[in-house]
């Protein structure tokens, strides 16, 4: 080669010929290197397009379906309506500022600690309801919530005492009304028809009242002034009904100086752990049956807020719950039986049940998750 080109090519020649050769092979570098960032700049423009469809499309933390299902049975309970005709409409994670998630009850004692949890949404197509919730749904609140309207008519207040006395065989005294809202009824029959009985198609205002008992929850339909009383016997079974917990069955009484005790037992673990209170604040938590005494252990909180908490115990009349057992539903498995006493007797439920206890006794159970909660 070096001699043919020797021969048919001149110096200025063979340095034309090499040029022509060196940008050549440039334009192609020059070429390929175009579409190699072309093709980058278009993957990238397409993984970018991509994400931003995911974004507007995944919400990015799903709420949990033990958290759905309890919002969900509490307001069918509150209503008296089947859980199928409610739909969460939103939801979003929060993190609350306390222990009562931030909607505390009138003189609730509530921990001053960050509580992560959730804000649902749930409509049945007509109204919304706000819910705060814990992480797992436990601890839930009905933030669209209104205390008892002062508007209630006395006439009404004194017809509807009246009929859940009768019907519970129970003094009035023992009786507390609980919730109240102005209602307007379909018919004459207060939308609860007795069989092959004629209603008239008329608006009726009225109130829909909710009367606490110590083992029962009764919800009526009233007109304006209390004059027609009809009890919601559907919405009324929804609530527990307690049996009597065997002598044999009942844990020791308390010490002196032991203000509260838990035993919590079952779940998936089958285990029984035991956190009792004393009058100085400790709380002392132990697993039973742990030979190595390894879970033991000693927390403080202060004597004001024992003192508090008895306090509370006393204006929700935990002790007329005494040796009283709110039982899981038939066929539940897996869950947590709490065994809670005080000085005055026990109360025994379940995690599945508890949103459907009473009001009384709901608020006693928080109230002691909030000051375990808080111990350090």
């Amino acid at each position: 080669m070096k001699i043919m080109l020797k021969k048919y090519f001149n110096p200025n020649q063979a340095r034309i010929l090499t040029a022509l050769i060196l940008t050549g092979i440039l334009s192609v570098g020059s070429g390929l290197i175009v579409i190699k960032g072309a093709t980058a700049a278009s993957a990238s423009l397409s993984l970018g397009a991509s994400n931003e469809v995911l974004k507007k499309n995944i919400k990015p933390n799903r709420l949990p379906r033990p958290v759905a299902n309890a919002v969900l049975q509490d307001l069918a309970r509150r209503q008296g309506i089947l859980t199928r005709e409610l739909e969460i409409i939103d939801y979003n994670q929060q993190t609350w500022r306390n222990g009562c998630l931030q909607l505390p009850q009138p003189d609730e004692l509530c921990t001053q600690a960050v509580v992560p949890g959730w804000r649902v949404a749930v409509s049945n197509g007509k109204q919304t309801w706000i819910y705060h919730t814990n992480r797992n749904g436990r601890s839930l609140r009905l933030a669209s919530e209104k205390p008892l309207s002062d508007k209630l008519p006395a006439s009404v207040k004194n017809a509807v005492l009246q009929a859940a006395s009768k019907g519970l065989q129970q003094p009035i005294s023992q009786l507390t009304i609980i919730q109240a809202q102005q209602q307007t009824w379909s018919n004459g029959c207060l939308e609860l028809a007795n069989a092959d009985e004629f209603c008239t198609q008329a608006l009726v205002p009225g109130w829909r009242v909710v009367v606490g008992a110590i083992d029962k929850t009764l919800v009526y339909h009233t007109n304006q002034t209390g004059s027609t009383v009809r009890l919601n016997q559907k919405a009324s079974e929804s609530t527990l009904s307690p049996v009597q917990i065997p002598v044999s069955e009942l844990p020791p009484p308390l010490d002196r100086d032991v203000v509260f005790r838990q035993i919590s037992s079952g779940g998936f673990a089958g285990r029984t752990y035991q956190t009792v209170l004393l009058k100085d604040g400790r709380l002392i938590s132990v697993r039973i049956g742990d030979a190595n005494d390894s879970e033991r252990s000693v927390r403080r909180v202060s004597v004001q807020q024992v003192q508090q908490f008895q306090r509370f115990l006393e204006r929700s009349k935990f002790s007329k719950f005494q040796n009283l057992s709110y039982p899981a539903p038939s066929g539940a498995a897996d869950y947590i039986t709490y065994t809670l006493t005080s000085q005055e007797g026990t109360v025994q439920y379940n995690d599945i049940s508890q949103n459907n206890l009473p009001k009384n006794l709901q608020a006693a159970v928080k109230a002691w998750n909030q000051l375990a909660a808080s111990a350090q």
